[in-house]
């Protein structure tokens, strides 16, 4: 008799932008996982709150910085009433201030919209499993962060060795998808763009030893 392969549902997403335009670019780029399912995308923090409850969303992508006001309240508002949702910041703006402010609202994570969108479902689902993400937030031109966690250092020290993307998802246990969300993490922190730049600025900083 077959063992049967159990199917894990897809996360279900609802999203609130002031611009449809930048919902529906979310919204695709979400479409595009099988793992993810957008079940609202809306312009108005109303009706996304009416509607949220009947929903069973997992996870929630905003603009906190709406020019009504209302993305912030609406993280305080979610993240209080409906815990098991993971409200994920998504903004184009990202200083200090502004990125604090969302988390202590109750934001889990917080995205540029700057990120790649074939990156969006990747950073969903390592957020919805406990981890957390933030830009940037250096107000000088962007001097680059070396906050690397331990996981992206050991992800990134394997590519520097010239391991691949299959091959260290292997050694590590965790799929090649995770892999390249540390590596694109690690690229950003470092301000560099590929596994050459990354093996150059690890080995001056003396990253991997």
């Amino acid at each position: 008799m077959s063992e049967q392969v159990q199917v894990q549902p897809a996360t279900r997403v609802a999203i609130l932008d002031e611009y449809p335009v930048q919902a529906l670019g979310v919204a695709t780029a979400l479409g595009a996982s099988q793992s993810m399912r957008v079940v609202l995308s809306t312009v108005s923090a109303a009706a996304l709150l009416e509607q949220l409850p009947a929903l069973h969303v997992n996870a929630l992508l905003l603009e906190p910085w709406m020019r009504n006001g209302d993305g912030l309240e609406v993280i305080r508002v979610v993240s209080a009433a409906h815990p098991e949702v993971a409200v994920i910041a998504l903004s184009r703006i990202w200083t200090p201030d502004h990125v604090n402010q969302a988390l202590d609202a109750g934001a889990r994570a917080y995205l540029s919209k700057e990120i790649r969108t074939a990156d969006l479902a990747a950073m969903v689902r390592h957020i919805m499993e406990g981890g957390t993400v933030r830009p940037s937030t250096s107000s000088a031109a962007a001097l680059p962060q070396t906050d690397l966690t331990a996981r992206e250092q050991e992800v990134l020290c394997l590519a520097a060795r010239g391991h691949s993307n299959a091959a260290i998802a292997d050694e590590l246990f965790v799929t090649a998808q995770t892999v390249k969300f540390h590596l694109s993490n690690a690229y950003r922190k470092l301000g560099v763009h590929n596994r050459t730049e990354a093996a150059h600025r690890a080995a001056r900083m003396g990253v991997c030893g």
